[in-house]
Formats: C-alpha cells, structure tokens, sequence
C-alpha cells in the first residue's frame, strides 16, 4: 500500500496484516525519480546499493530525526528566566541614564527528546531494483511512535513510502475502486436528452454505422429504462440500460455486428465486474447477435 499523505497522525490502520514482533521496513521504490533530493541528503551521485546515511534536515520532521528537539512540559508551572537587556531611562530630575537590567520572563518548563536518528539505505529488492529503505522495526506498541515518525519522514523527504516485511512484500492490499460506468442523470429520460452523451460515446469508439447504433440506442430506450449508464476505460463502448423493476439490464455496444447481452444480476454487482468477466465466465442471461430479428427478440424479453 503507498501512502502519499503529506503526513499521517494515526498509525494503527497502517499496520494491519503485521502481527505482534514481526519486523517492519518503510521504503521508497523507483528511487531514480528522487536523485538529486537523495544526493543533497548525503548519498553519492552513483547511489550505490548498501550505502547508508543520516538525511540532512528538511523540515520539521528530519530536523528532528537528526537533531531531537525540545517539547514543551504544558502540565507542569512555568518557570522564571531573565534576559539581559539594554536599557534607557530618565530620572525623576530629568537625567538619562542606560545600564543593562535583567528582565524576567514566565515559560513552560522544556524536556530535550533525543534524535529518532533513523538512517536509510539504499538496498535492492527481490526483483533487484534499487529502493531506500528505513531500518527495520519491530513491530509492538513501545514502537509505535517509532514507526509513525519513520512513515513521516519519509513522506516529509519523498512524499511517498510503502510498508512491507522481510521480503519487501506489502502486507495490505489497496482496495481497488472500479469506474467502469459513468452514470447519466436517473430516471426516464426523452430520446433527444439521451442522444446527446450518446454521440460524445459513439465519437470515441471510431464506428462507421452511427445511424444503426444510434437506432438500436434510442429503440432500447423507447423502453423507458430507470436509468442509463455509459462505459469508462476497456467498456467504452457499451452503455447499459437499466429496468430495476424487472431487475433486467441490458448491455448494448455500439458496434454493429457485435452482440447484445442482458443480465438479471444486480447493477452494483454488475459495475464491480470486469470487462473479461462479464462477457467471458457466461453470466449473461441472453446474448442477442445483431441480426434481422433482433429488435423483436428485444421487445419479447423486456416485456416477458
């Protein structure tokens, strides 16, 4: 899982999949895109795969990863300290004077926190591609402040970094948010407010026939479907026509010649599916060619 956060605060989410003592590494992939920032943190030109360094401070998080910092004890009295300072002043007669005074100031109490001092390497992964990695943590709760600094040190230095285990393997899968459909306003909509998005669609597909695509289009509409969906990315050119009341959805493409497929599967389920299994794993209920009858086989099953 990459996190491109510009920071995070809440580290537990990150850790899932990892169990208790297991050790843990932050690291950075395709490292020649950052070259010139790792070399002003102190690595060679080269970036030699073993080299190891302390990065150089860039902001507030590898400032203190290099050199601690103070923290400021809120719960406890402040406490007095003076400064010396040059002053000037006149006298009841009129007379100026100047000396140095101590002044008196109130602040609260500090505590020097020592430098995390987390170095990165410069290692190659499995597939012998050069990555900066943090040294490793053992995964426990006494660690857990480690890992959230190192997470946003990395984040501070690159703006990225994943979290893997003793071979370099993520342990949390991304969640993977399919945009197959790009869903037109809901509701029974008139064939001339329908044909304008649908042309837009049948511009990209590069088909020779519009007049037939767009018949077979509006005659699927003329059906009054609860909605209309058209296609994103590898299933630009399908729309699909949705009939929620009889749970009948009808996949259209814009090719002719191809074929017409109608599922009773739920649209959400629909939507999750990929391009492969929607038109390879037979989950159609009807696969209608593109030939003579075809308008006729279309009436019988949306009206069955």
């Amino acid at each position: 899982m990459i996190i491109t956060k510009s920071r995070i605060q809440n580290v537990d989410k990150y850790l899932n999949g990892f169990d208790e003592d297991e050790n843990l590494y932050v690291v950075l992939n395709d490292i020649d895109r950052f070259k010139n920032r790792l070399i002003l943190m102190g690595f060679s030109s080269s970036l030699p795969s073993g080299e190891k360094v302390l990065p150089s401070a860039f902001g507030s998080v590898s400032n203190y990863n290099a050199n601690g910092k103070y923290e400021k004890l809120r719960d406890l009295p402040k406490e007095s300290f003076f400064i010396e300072q040059q002053r000037e002043w006149k006298d009841w007669n009129d007379n100026s004077h100047s000396g140095v005074v101590e002044m008196e100031y109130k602040r609260f109490k500090q505590q020097f926190i020592d430098a995390p001092s987390q170095e990165l390497t410069i290692l190659l992964n499995d597939e012998n591609n050069k990555v900066i990695s943090s040294d490793n943590i053992i995964v426990n709760d006494e660690n857990k402040d480690l890992i959230k600094h190192t997470i946003n040190l990395f984040l501070e230095l690159f703006g990225e970094c994943n979290i893997v285990d003793d071979e370099f393997l993520s342990r949390q899968q991304t969640p993977i948010k399919r945009v197959n459909w790009t869903m037109l306003p809901q509701g029974i909509m008139p064939w001339e407010s329908l044909k304008v998005p649908l042309l837009d669609l049948i511009d990209k597909t590069n088909i020779e026939s519009k007049e037939d695509t767009l018949n077979r289009f509006e005659y699927i509409n003329s059906f009054s479907p609860d909605f209309v969906a058209t296609g994103n990315g590898g299933f630009n050119d399908y729309v699909v026509f949705g009939f929620t009341s009889r749970n009948l959805y009808v996949l259209e493409n814009s090719f002719a010649g191809n074929a017409t497929y109608i599922f009773n599967s739920d649209w959400e389920v629909l939507s999750q599916l990929s391009k492969a299994e929607i038109l390879a794993e037979n989950l159609q209920e009807h696969r209608l060619i593109h030939k003579r009858n075809w308008k006729q086989n279309i009436r019988n099953i949306i009206r069955e």
